[in-house]
């Protein structure tokens, strides 16, 4: 026999109001206020509809004993819903504090005892890293970069400009990402000169960086996106060989090689070319 499945504790206390005269339906605001209040006017007004009416519990038949028991169980419902909210505030409090502990740390990272590592070293610990120390460590290990980029061909420069876009910069506006973007956010993408295109990439890359997030999951979306960027680059300028020293170990992944299946030969396969 399978174990029943544990129901949340809100809902637990909710169960216990549903035999008394509460409202079956979303009670709508009555309030004409800005869409910044509109989720503050829902809740409030839907929580203040679970007081008890006590009128409708005398019409009801209901006793005194009855009537008490009604608000009792309301004021543990709504003291339910404080304690899980209050336990899922303390969980971002905590994910918050490490997160501010891990950028503390990666400020007093001698960038200088990193770069002499062996780059087995390196690419272990770049594993191990948030995306904003990520950035940060690329940042630190490659801060000419920007010269690297300006020493690429035009043709494989442009190349690069439209790998960009088409992979980091026209999905965004396909999600609801694009909203955490300033309002009439707009890139051009032409090439004119060098200069202007490096001037692009910062601005994308810095858009993105400060880009005002909705929730952590958009946070965490742009900071990913920035890192994405950047890597782009330091790829791009390492397999052109125009990065300077060390030669990205971030980039590098140890893989196995795939063992390759051996193929029976047929003694009516065609090995050789064929003759039209």
């Amino acid at each position: 026999m399978l174990p029943k499945k544990r129901i949340p504790v809100t809902e637990y206390y909710f169960n216990k109001l549903i035999k008394y005269p509460i409202p079956r339906d979303v009670t709508r605001s009555t309030k004409v206020r800005t869409n910044s209040f509109l989720i503050h006017d829902t809740i409030h007004t839907n929580l203040l509809s679970l007081v008890p009416n006590i009128d409708i519990g005398y019409q009801q038949n209901l006793d005194s004993n009855e009537l008490i028991s009604w608000i009792m169980k309301t004021k543990e419902y709504a003291e339910a819903l404080n304690k899980d909210l209050q336990k899922k505030c303390d969980i971002k409090l905590e994910k918050v504090k490490k997160i501010e502990e891990q950028k503390e740390k990666s400020k007093v990272l001698n960038m200088e005892l990193v770069n002499i590592l062996p780059e087995d070293i390196i690419r272990y610990m770049y594993e191990f890293l948030l995306p904003e120390t990520k950035i940060i460590l690329f940042r630190a290990r490659y801060p000419n970069l920007e010269t690297n980029i300006m020493k690429l061909k035009v043709p494989v420069l442009k190349k690069l400009i439209e790998c960009i876009r088409k992979n980091y910069y026209s999905p965004i506006f396909f999600t609801n990402n694009g909203r955490c973007l300033p309002k009439g956010f707009f890139m051009n993408f032409g090439f004119s000169n060098k200069k202007t295109c490096i001037n692009n990439l910062n601005k994308l890359i810095g858009t993105y960086e400060s880009a005002v997030a909705y929730s952590p999951g958009e946070y965490r979306y742009f900071q990913k996106l920035t890192l994405k960027i950047i890597r782009t680059l330091v790829y791009a300028a390492k397999m052109k060989k125009v990065l300077d020293k060390p030669y990205a170990p971030e980039l590098e992944v140890k893989t196995e090689k795939p063992q390759q299946r051996k193929v029976r030969k047929s003694k009516n396969t065609l090995t050789g070319p064929v003759k039209v």
